[in-house]
């Protein structure tokens, strides 16, 4: 059986009092710009309560032009505690700027008015600060040269560093050359590895990352325009889609953005594009850390994979005072699924914790303890473990069948292998993509976030859907998935994709996790591309990001098999090669093989709670 914990730290209890908050003013707009949702007014914050320290001193605001990595000067804006000093002060540098120079920043306030000093520099190109905005490669140099300069402040006397998502990656990318000065860091929903948040199995992760490049490019650029009977997100599908996609900067946009083009070119992960400048110096940095750190990730965040790996690749002695905490949400705090009980799955507030974890840190200067805390879906509690990954009690293991089950359109997922041998066909046309209902690592179509209600079984001829009994007991997946597949195809290349989902007693079906590979990375997602002879008969294992999630007795799984996943992931083209420079498409005859010896199943990772 794992080993919980169950010591709750004080500082997650008080996180309790209140339910869950944007993390960072300026971040938290731009996440719902993105998202294409309305900004709505929150009610007064009671910060007294959400931090558990009262406001007991006046501030003072000022802002510097503060030298970046060269000539460049960056826009500071610094508010302390008044009184003499030296204060310690927590910072972030964001491209996300809304606002001039000037005293604008309310959460500065709150910061300086309870003793601690707050600062949030623009990155260069942004905001107030000079220069051109290029995504990612100034952030390490401006960065460093930023808490020098801090450091050597008269009114500072430490410095803790924080940061969400982007603002994260300028947090990750100095961990390994900072002043003395910084005691801890606390940082959320970001990847340290970005060819791991950009691919799965050489298929570019569309919704999010090329999303981002037309909501955040500095060139300029013709976006497109939502129409009244669009979702948010579907303006950009044109320019998912366009081939080939190494062009679609200039078609569509306009304008040529050679970083996006950079990325999605660079298909392997041993692509020299991602083991050097930037994106080796995040790869590098964690286990270089010696200060605490505090990792926040969400089970629907794009980025839960490559945040996780960043508490993994942690020093040993590092992970002796620092945390991982992982929860139930999407990129933005909505909390997912909705369909099941999520009462405490909001409680934790990313604001409150970070307040006390830094006033412990810094002011009362306690050594944090380590911690690792995990919200298990549907049974809608925080659990404490012993380590990460989690050690699986037992692991248990479904096989896809031939034989059809009565009440739905759908084969059945069974305990035992089926006997016979059978095989099941299907024709995957990537003009006619299957739409991702949900998803992990949806972004731009903000509605289709996370856990959603999914159609029918078989509800397209390329969907195969499995669906199992009804579980005579309750079985807490904790871990990855893996999707084992024997497959065969008439093209030199393809997709498989699976949607796994729970299906409650009255036949409503949620998604779990999804999950994709290509023939020319079957079985080795993070290694080089391969060859495939049509027609032959290959075993793939999929594997999908970890998910808590005890499926309660009563509910059945169900597995869609699918060669598609849209927007979700980039369109196959049946083509071998890199997928952005595919000029065309053709139909693909796919073949799963069950039974008779084929393993063709799934197996989850199980613990006794």
């Amino acid at each position: 059986m794992i080993r919980l914990k169950s010591a709750i730290p004080i500082a997650f209890i008080l996180a309790l009092f209140v339910g869950m908050t944007s993390f960072l003013e300026s971040n938290s707009r731009q996440q719902q710009t993105d998202s294409g949702q309305q900004r709505i007014s929150r009610p007064r914050v009671d910060y007294n309560e959400l931090f558990g320290v009262d406001s007991t001193y006046g501030y003072r605001y000022f802002d510097e032009m503060v030298p970046g990595g060269d000539t460049c000067r960056l826009l500071t804006r610094i508010y302390l505690p008044e009184g003499e000093g030296p204060w310690p002060v927590v910072v972030t540098r964001t491209p996300y700027v809304y606002t001039g120079p000037g005293d604008n920043l309310s959460i500065g306030r709150e910061y300086a008015a309870r003793g601690i000093g707050y600062i949030q520099q623009d990155c260069r190109g942004k905001g107030g600060s000079e220069g051109f905005y290029q995504p990612n490669i100034y952030e390490r140099a401006d960065g460093i040269a930023l808490y020098k300069w801090i450091a050597s402040q008269s009114w500072c006397e430490s410095i803790g560093i924080f940061g969400s998502s982007y603002t994260a990656l300028t947090g990750w990318l100095v961990a390994d050359n900072i002043p003395d000065k910084v005691k801890g860091l606390y940082l959320i929903h970001y990847s340290v590895d970005r060819h791991v948040s950009l691919y799965s199995a050489g298929l570019f992760r569309q919704d999010i990352l090329s999303g981002w490049t037309i909501d955040n490019a500095e060139e300029d650029i013709k976006k497109p325009e939502r129409l009244p009977d669009q979702k948010p997100g579907e303006a950009y599908y044109e320019f998912y889609r366009h081939m080939p996609h190494i062009e679609a900067d200039i078609d569509v946009l306009g304008a040529r953005l050679s970083y996006y083009r950079d990325w999605i070119t660079h298909t392997d992960h041993s692509d020299p594009y991602w083991n050097e400048g930037v994106w080796a110096d995040l790869k590098n940095v964690p286990p270089k850390i010696k200060v605490p750190v505090t990792i926040v990730a969400g089970q629907f965040d794009h980025h839960e994979e490559g945040t996780i790996l960043g508490y993994e690749l942690l020093d040993p002695e590092t992970k002796k005072r620092s945390r991982l905490i992982l929860g139930s949400w999407n990129h933005s705090y909505q909390v997912t699924p909705t369909h099941v009980l999520t009462g405490n799955a909001g409680q934790f507030n990313s604001q409150s914790d970070q307040f006390r974890w830094f006033y412990a840190l810094l002011v009362d200067n306690i050594v944090p303890a380590a911690e690792i805390r995990v919200y298990v879906i549907e049974e809608d509690r925080w659990i404490n473990v012993d380590e990460w990954p989690i050690i699986a009690d037992r692991k248990v293991k479904m096989h896809m069948t031939s034989e059809k089950n009565s009440d739905s359109d759908s084969y059945i997922l069974s305990g035992r292998e089926q006997i016979s041998k059978d095989e099941i066909h299907y024709i995957y046309d990537p003009l006619d993509p299957v739409m991702a209902v949900g998803g992990e690592t949806m972004f731009t179509s903000s509605a289709n976030r996370g856990s959603q209600l999914q159609p029918p079984p078989g509800y397209r001829p390329d969907v195969v859907s499995f669906v199992s009994a009804p579980l005579k007991e309750d079985m807490a997946v904790a871990g990855k998935g893996t999707v084992t597949l024997n497959v065969s195809t008439d093209v030199d290349d393809t997709s498989f994709a699976f949607t796994l989902s729970e299906v409650t007693p009255d036949g409503a079906t949620y998604n779990m996790r999804t999950a994709i590979t290509t023939l020319a990375y079957r079985n080795a997602p993070l290694g080089t591309r391969q060859n495939y002879t049509s027609g032959e008969i290959v075993e793939i294992n999929i594997e999908s990001v970890p998910i808590i999630w005890n499926v309660k007795a009563g509910n059945s799984i169900r597995i869609d098999i699918k060669s598609s996943n849209f927007p979700e992931y980039s369109i196959h083209s049946n083509y071998a090669g890199i997928w952005s420079l595919q000029p065309k498409t053709r139909i693909a005859n796919q073949t799963l093989y069950v039974g008779g010896g084929y393993n063709t199943s799934i197996t989850f990772p199980v613990i006794d709670l």
